[in-house]
């Protein structure tokens, strides 16, 4: 009688798909048992949950999707339930202030609306605050039964962080944390500044300068440099080539203004593409006029609450959306860092402003 109760359940509903009541009755647990080993949950030990997806994998289990489908819309018609706390995890070593970027600021607004949406809270830890280490930080996460993680950007490119990362699922923002490799969620800086060089270049625009510092480049992976570069030279080399302008032309007080003075009359751009949002403001300041004498367009503006032109990054959905990644890698169960990241670029939006003008209408 018991083989053919199992012959049964592989029967399953009746036309041949397998249920995860079918699955409980051949592994001797409760379906629920069933269904969180099936979604990889941390609450159900490894041995009953290896034997659990090996057993429906032999009896041919496959979600069903219009089931899916269904739980999904009945979610989406009602208030969500709370579900428990996320971690916004902050590294401010070497007096890092990470909430005096606006885009991080946005990132981390745009992720607690995402996240109470989902069910979720989002707290700030950081593991250089008052009183904090990275053991602390840890302690005070797994006593209040946060298994998940954003990751503030790093005070710094190519930075490294010794947590135990196993015990979370993490998302992480750009590029500033080379290891451990997580899952990342950014703006599609390369795709933003081939959107601003075509729109000078529409506009008649030929002597195109880059005003980038070193460190905002390599931030964002030189994704703006190689942008940059992909437009100007293209395969026959249609802009004339001009050396980039690599630091803040704000540092006055650094000789930054005067070097930029020196390499616009140098090297006489028409146009220059920058980083630095409040770079008409300085410009004024600085004698210029814009657009008249110099366009100018910025592929990283944090609103668009300016008169630049330039692309607007939404920072606020990016945050968005990483929470909708880090919310499914908890619900997956997956912990640690994963063998092959997911990189999730988010496209920016065109502002017009008023810092360009059709140079033909001039000549």
């Amino acid at each position: 009688m018991k083989t053919k109760s199992k012959s049964k359940a592989v029967a399953g509903d009746g036309i041949g798909r397998v249920r995860q009541r079918d699955i409980a009755e051949a592994a001797g647990v409760h379906r629920t048992t069933v269904c969180l080993a099936l979604k990889n949950h941390p609450g159900i030990p490894e041995e009953t949950r290896e034997r659990i997806v090996r057993l429906a994998e032999e009896m041919g289990y496959t979600p069903d999707p219009m089931l899916a489908a269904l739980a999904s819309y009945r979610t989406s018609k009602r208030p969500a339930a709370f579900h428990g706390m996320l971690g916004w995890l902050v590294n401010s070593s070497g007096g890092y202030v990470w909430n005096s970027f606006p885009h991080y600021q946005d990132y981390f607004d745009g992720a607690c609306e995402r996240a109470r949406r989902c069910g979720y809270a989002l707290e700030v830890f950081d593991l250089n605050g008052e009183g904090m280490s990275p053991n602390r930080v840890v302690a005070i996460l797994r006593a209040r039964n946060i298994d998940g993680l954003l990751l503030c950007p790093q005070p710094e490119p190519e930075m490294s962080m010794d947590f135990p990362w196993e015990q979370f699922s993490s998302v992480t923002f750009g590029y500033t944390l080379a290891r451990p490799r997580m899952h990342m969620v950014s703006s599609t800086h390369h795709r933003n500044m081939v959107r601003a060089m075509r729109e000078l270049r529409r506009r008649g625009y030929a002597r195109i300068g880059f005003v980038f510092s070193e460190t905002h480049d390599s931030r964002t992976d030189r994704n703006f440099w190689a942008g940059y570069l992909a437009e100007a030279l293209g395969y026959e080399l249609r802009l004339p080539a001009m050396p980039p302008f690599m630091e803040s032309f704000r540092t006055a007080g650094m000789g930054g203004e005067r070097r930029f003075r020196a390499w616009l009359r140098k090297h006489q751009p028409d146009a220059i593409v920058t980083g630095e949002f409040m770079a008409f403001e300085r410009l004024e300041e600085m004698g210029w006029r814009v657009p008249g004498e110099l366009g100018v367009v910025c592929p990283t503006l944090p609103s668009r609450d300016t008169r630049l032109a330039g692309v607007v990054e939404d920072s606020r959905h990016i945050g968005a959306v990483a929470v909708d990644a880090l919310v499914a890698a908890v619900q997956r169960g997956e912990r640690g860092g994963p063998e092959q990241p997911q990189r999730i670029l988010v496209e920016g939006l065109w502002h017009e402003g008023v810092s360009l003008r059709m140079v033909c209408e001039r000549q």
